[in-house]
């Protein structure tokens, strides 16, 4: 470990908690998977034999009600659709019970519960089913139902409440086993929290032990050394140099500045000879400064007065007495700074006396820049009052023109809506006419039902008039039931009537909605067609303000820099007014100066060039501007000037 780098060990502290921390996640992580994996078989197969087994249950009614219908109808057709119904309810029956059994395999009671369906309507309701395929009148048909009632009827209910009742304990088992998936879950949960605090525990105890080990440890003896170096004890050996990590190479520092400490005490010894020999040099040091100090006096006290003289504007002084050779540059540099001096004053003067000849031609054309100025910037100030009125305009109409949008996108959708519920309508009429066609069909059973209780009534009687005295009360009996049943008869044929007659209105009923339904799409149509229309219009209005704004803003720009270079013009005439002031100041203070008669030089002047008035205006971007916008509204803005003699720049 004393080759490794600090931050090495450090990786390795690190390394083991996160191996600690992969192990933890990989055991919390695999007992999720069986927890999951648990969760999901109870879930699918558990409620998948249940939902099976209730579906199977009402199947197995079906088949009940089927077995009725076949023996209590008299219309074939109604006979065969009953026993086709019961066929079908069969095979559901025991499909499902197998899709059940497969689902919870260890469950011995849906195999017996799908035997005993079966048994049920192929053995205990055969004889009803037979009785009712031969019926040729209703004594028959009324025996049939007997032994439907005895024979077949009873086993129904028997069995559902069966089905019923493992179907709850098959939920309850799914509750049970959700429970002890719970209980898994928890432990699972606590299990990880102890491993993971135990290891954390475990891995912090191994940290603090190689952080102490590894770099506390060294780190204080080096500290230790170091006090020792310190207090000057040089004698002692510096522990830890053959390491390659960074407390080695503290250790190697360490070892220089003992080192170093070594070499000074060598030097302390050559240092008193070298003092000495400093001693002598400084004695003769001291000597020929002297000498210097005096040369220097004498060239410095003759500059004093030279500069004195300059000071006074004397620019015609010079110094004539010869310096020492080491200061002789100084006097030659003097001389020849007062003769440049001299020089630059008198061309400064004869600037001066053009600069002010130019500040007055300046200030002059300044004033009459700033007139032509403010004009200008009149002028835009109107052109823009115009463009703000046309753009507020514009966007007034852009306004309106989305509203009048939005109000067609609404009648769209309104129209939309109403072909919509028209269609419901249509539907729901269409229900009605069904669900009429299927009233009238009870009724015709119901009539028939009527005739056949005649039929019934009518043999009752014949047989209670063959009875004698024995079978009058009967006879009354049937002939009451005779009645009932040709009223019955009667108010079928009746209701019948009034259901043809409704399945007519409804007809005609359909047809108005399908038609109100296409005068609707029509009228969508349309309304589609103004929303295209508008929305163009509301694109091309909103791309012209758009323009207008941008034009708007240009304008009021330019208007902005016109101003700005109005306030300009008054800054620079102001200006100019000044520079001639400080001209004349200027030369004044020249004039103090006493000039050598060498030195005067004579310069050309320059006159500065006068605006003639010949000069040709530029046109303004600004008019042209406002004639473009007049012309593309075709309107007349009062704001904006018409005139063509107003002066330009």
């Amino acid at each position: 470990m004393k080759n490794w780098s600090i931050i090495l060990k450090m990786l390795v502290i690190l390394g083991a908690f996160g191996l600690f921390s992969l192990g933890t996640g990989f055991y919390a992580s695999i007992q999720i998977m069986k927890i999951d994996a648990g969760y999901s078989s109870l879930l699918v197969e558990q409620v998948r034999a249940a939902q099976n087994m209730a579906s199977a249950g009402r199947a197995l009614q079906r088949a009940r009600a089927a077995i009725a219908d076949s023996i209590m109808l008299a219309d074939p057709k109604a006979v065969e659709q009953a026993n086709s119904e019961l066929a079908a309810a069969k095979q559901t029956f025991s499909e499902l019970m197998d899709v059940a059994a497969q689902a919870s395999p260890e469950n011995k009671h849906i195999p017996e519960f799908k035997q005993a369906g079966l048994d049920i309507l192929e053995k205990q309701c055969a004889r009803a089913l037979d009785q009712g395929s031969k019926t040729t009148n209703a004594m028959e048909t009324m025996s049939a139902v007997k032994t439907f009632a005895t024979e077949c009827q009873p086993g129904f209910p028997q069995l559902a409440e069966k089905i019923v009742a493992e179907t709850r304990t098959l939920e309850q088992a799914a509750l049970r086993a959700s429970d002890d998936l719970t209980i898994v879950s928890t432990s699972t949960s606590n299990n990880t929290l102890l491993i993971l605090f135990g290891g954390l525990a475990l891995v912090l105890a191994a940290s603090y032990f190689a952080v102490s080990s590894w770099i506390v440890k060294p780190i204080n003896a080096l500290r230790d050394l170091m006090a020792v170096l310190a207090g000057g004890n040089l004698d002692v050996d510096v522990a830890g140099t053959d390491r390659r990590d960074e407390i080695g190479k503290m250790a190697a520092a360490v070892q220089v500045f003992k080192d170093n400490g070594l070499k000074a005490r060598e030097l302390e010894g050559q240092s008193e000879e070298m003092r000495a020999a400093a001693e002598r040099n400084r004695q003769a040091e001291q000597e020929r400064i002297a000498r210097e100090a005096e040369q220097l006096r004498v060239a410095t006290s003759t500059l004093g007065d030279a500069l004195k003289r300059l000071a006074h504007g004397d620019l015609a002084c010079r110094i004539n007495a010869a310096f020492a050779a080491e200061y002789e540059p100084l006097r030659a540099d003097f001389n020849a700074t007062v003769d440049q001096l001299s020089r630059t004053i008198n061309a400064v003067a004869v600037s001066v006396q053009s600069m002010d000849n130019g500040t007055r031609e300046i200030s002059s054309g300044a004033n009459d820049l700033s007139k032509r100025t403010e004009q200008q910037a009149a002028s835009l100030e109107e052109t823009a009052a115009a463009l703000d009125q046309i753009t507020a305009n514009v966007g007034n109409s852009t306004k309106r023109t989305e509203e009048a949008r939005t109000v067609a996108s609404r009648a769209n959708h309104s129209a939309v809506h109403s072909a919509e519920v028209v269609s419901q309508a249509e539907g729901a009429m269409k229900k009605i006419e069904e669900s009429s066609q299927q009233i009238s069909n009870i009724i015709g059973v119901i009539d028939e039902i009527a005739f056949q209780t005649n039929l019934l009534a009518l043999n009752a009687g014949v047989e209670a008039a063959r009875a004698g005295e024995a079978g009058k009360g009967f006879a009354v009996v049937a002939q009451e039931v005779r009645e009932l049943a040709q009223r019955s008869a009667q108010a079928a044929k009746e209701i019948k009537g009034l259901i043809q007659n409704s399945s007519a209105d409804v007809g005609s009923g359909v047809k108005l909605v399908r038609d109100t339904g296409e005068a609707l799409k029509t009228i969508g149509g349309f309304i589609v067609e103004i929303n295209t229309h508008m929305e163009a219009i509301a694109i091309s209005a909103k791309e012209q303000s758009t323009g207008l704004a941008e034009i708007n803003t240009a304008v009021n720009q330019m208007d902005q820099t016109t101003q700005q270079n109005a306030a300009m013009v008054e800054q620079s005439s102001a200006a100019a007014v000044s520079l001639a002031q400080e001209a004349s100041k200027l030369r004044d203070l020249v004039g103090q100066f006493r000039l050598d008669a060498a030195a005067q030089l004579s310069a050309p002047g320059q006159q500065a060039r006068a605006a003639t008035p010949d000069s040709k205006p530029v046109a303004s971007p600004a008019r042209a501007l406002g004639r473009k916008i007049a012309g593309a509204f075709g309107g007349k803005a009062t704001a904006v000037a018409t005139a063509e003699d107003w002066e330009e720049f």
